[in-house]
């Protein structure tokens, strides 16, 4: 019959869609994110590592290029100190000789902060490299657990595209296309099992007059339920 073969149709598209839906929520899935994203986390940690210890080499050297030229200035100043006679003029100098020590104590002390980070990011990128084998295994094996569990899906899916199409070329295509039409406008499920008195597809009751119509559709033809829309199966 007609009906039932609508029925049919509805049952591969029905649980086609609840296949395309599991595929996409796969828990193989989620997994396989999580493990490819804490493998990319670890890259991106080690790339920001890497980054900032090029940016503390080079402010190291900028700061041993500020301490030359201060060793310079105060050699200068030094044997400047040892030609004055003059005390204001000695004095000046002093003053400057101890801004310079000021100065370059402030450079060491820097230097030292950097060098300190320095060694922290050299543990941390060690750390992150030693952890990539086991992130990278196991990013690995959670894509293959994903790929073996789509595989499995991906044949369900073939199966019943072969044999939807094998039914749908036995049916009239007028009611196909009316099938389909209402399935797109109908969240999918285009034909419903009259449960008693009510539609299995809305889920309301049919009045009595309803139900004698539904029962005494001719052969051929569709029953609509009154309340959804949905063609309707006695």
């Amino acid at each position: 019959m007609l009906t039932d073969d609508l029925l049919e149709l509805q049952r591969i598209d029905t649980t086609t869609d609840q296949l395309i839906h599991r595929r996409a929520h796969l828990a193989e899935r989620v997994a396989s994110t999580e493990a490819s994203g804490q493998l990319r986390a670890n890259r991106s940690r080690r790339a920001a590592a890497t980054t900032r210890d090029e940016e503390l080499e080079q402010a190291i050297g900028g700061l041993e290029r500020d301490g030359d030229a201060l060793t310079t200035h105060r050699t200068r100043l030094e044997a400047q100190l040892k030609t004055v006679i003059a005390p204001r003029e000695a004095e000046a100098l002093m003053h400057e000789l101890a801004t310079i020590a000021e100065r370059r104590d402030a450079l060491d002390d820097q230097e030292l902060a950097f060098l300190d980070e320095q060694s922290e990011l050299a543990g941390e990128v060690a750390r992150l490299d030693d952890a990539v084998p086991e992130l990278e295994a196991a990013a690995e094996a959670a894509a293959a657990t994903l790929a073996t569990a789509e595989s499995a899906i991906g044949e369900e899916l073939a199966a019943l595209a072969t044999e939807r199409a094998g039914l749908v070329a036995g049916l009239d295509a007028a009611a196909v296309e009316r099938y389909e039409f209402l399935r797109a406008r109908l969240g999918g499920v285009a034909v419903a099992k009259l449960d008693g008195t009510r539609c299995s597809g809305c889920h309301l009751d049919l009045s009595r007059s309803e139900l004698d119509a539904v029962k005494h559709v001719g052969a051929g033809e569709f029953a609509d339920c009154p309340q959804c829309g949905r063609l309707l199966v006695p």
